[in-house]
């Protein structure tokens, strides 16, 4: 089958996976900050609720580092789209034998970018911390009486503020434009660059494919965290509600006050200057304990949908490795010389050429552009006024002489890739 094939439907796709890891980078900030900052201990620390911790820990450490991975291999995968549209844009430009073709096309952006995140980054906070014993009081013997009658011997002192907080983060970070549409557009762009024929697409449509993959299990994954992460404040929340009323209406109104890590009571032991009867701390125990009980049971009951999900893939496309047509390991946005293409003596010698050598720059200013000649291994050099490239040699070296036959010099390479001259350092040519 004959190659089809446009540098625009790489570029299109490119520009897809830039944008989504620029929005998911967004959408993953805030999420982030109430991780770290705003969640720690969330689920307290008694034995009942250890399981739901440990599920959530998992899935939300390995959902942080799933979506960082994703961001990182969307840019990725966009530099090596744009490397693969870029060498076709090369490939055809030199091809084309228009004396008035122009000058050779410019990468769109600069590659290879700079990935977000590093090994730094934090993968989850742990959910599981004791608090506090869940009940305080001054009513001598409450606590002891409640937990008689509990499973376990506990009373939950998870902190609902904190798990709000993380709840609503879920939520908000899996319902974002960004991490609702990546799936789809993902999948759009693998089949868009699948309509067009070249040996590299079906390698490029796949690893789309797999982001996309990857996209929707990062969805799912935080849905579930959400929704399991709201029922649990929602219990707790409950709990603590019903809490407060059995302790108003068995020991008086007054003594009982809610904090947000714990039930606590900071009465005297007394009610309207009179001793509390040990019917009604009885009593009021009891009222706690039927109120524990069922909570524990609809803990128990409060699981997750999805497994943990995994960067299957994302790893593999962060290692890819940009190769251009032009040799260069990085590649300047709207002709940008690069720094080194200045140095007199570097990669680059003899660097910049000036007035002794004959050159005359573009009224545009410096171009540093695409060497017309598919020979040799310096693929880009300095536009003049004409159009010509005048091509470094570099240094050259012992172990290849021929590099710099006579010295650094410069290939001066017509537009159709014909060599004019060789032009040294003062104004000699041969």
């Amino acid at each position: 089958m004959p190659v089809v094939v446009e540098s625009a439907a790489y570029y299109a796709a490119a520009n897809t996976c830039y944008k989504l890891s620029t929005d998911v980078q967004a959408a993953f900030k805030p999420l982030s900050r109430v991780l770290t900052l705003e969640t720690s201990g969330m689920a307290g620390g008694y034995q009942a609720v250890k399981a739901w911790s440990s599920g959530y820990d998992n899935r939300a450490a390995a959902l942080t580092t799933a979506t960082t991975e994703y961001a990182r291999a969307l840019q990725r995968l966009g530099d090596i789209l744009t490397a693969a549209g870029y060498n076709w844009a090369i490939a055809d430009w030199r091809a084309n034998r228009d004396p008035n073709k122009g000058t050779g096309p410019a990468c769109p952006r600069t590659i290879p970018s700079e990935l977000p995140y590093g090994a730094d980054v934090v993968v989850g906070v742990a959910s599981s911390k004791h608090n506090g014993p869940g009940l305080e009081s001054d009513v001598p013997d409450l606590y002891k009486k409640v937990v008689a009658q509990v499973a376990g011997g506990e009373i939950p002192d998870g902190d609902t503020n904190k798990l709000d907080s993380a709840a609503k983060a879920w939520k908000t970070f899996a319902d974002n434009d960004a991490i609702s549409r990546g799936e789809s557009d993902l999948r759009l762009a693998a089949s868009a660059l699948s309509n067009f024929h070249a040996p590299d697409i079906p390698n490029l449509s796949e690893h789309l494919t797999t982001l996309s993959t990857s996209a929707g299990r990062i969805k799912l994954a935080a849905s579930d965290l959400a929704t399991s992460t709201t029922a649990h404040y929602a219990a707790l929340s409950q709990l603590r509600s019903d809490m407060q009323f059995a302790i108003a209406t068995t020991l008086g109104v007054g003594l009982a006050a809610i904090a947000a890590i714990a039930v606590i009571t900071r009465g005297r032991a007394t009610a309207g200057g009179a001793e509390i009867a040990a019917t009604a701390v009885d009593a009021c125990a009891s009222s706690l304990a039927a109120c524990i009980r069922p909570f524990l049971t609809t803990l128990s009951g409060i699981t997750f949908s999805a497994e943990a999900v995994t960067a299957a893939g994302l790893g593999a496309i962060i290692g890819l490795s940009i190769a251009t047509i032009t040799g260069e390991t990085v590649v300047y946005s709207n002709y940008k010389p690069p720094g080194d293409a200045f140095d007199k003596t570097g990669a680059k010698a003899p660097g910049q050429p000036g007035t002794a050598e004959g050159f005359v720059p573009p009224k545009a200013g410096d171009r540093w552009v695409p060497n017309p000649s598919a020979k040799g291994k310096n693929r880009f050099g300095w536009e003049d006024a004409d159009g010509n490239v005048w091509v470094p040699t570099g240094p050259g070296s012992p172990a290849r002489p021929g590099d710099a036959h006579g010295g650094p010099h410069w290939d001066v390479i017509d537009k159709n890739g014909k060599k004019i001259k060789d032009a040294y350092p003062g104004g000699h040519t041969r």
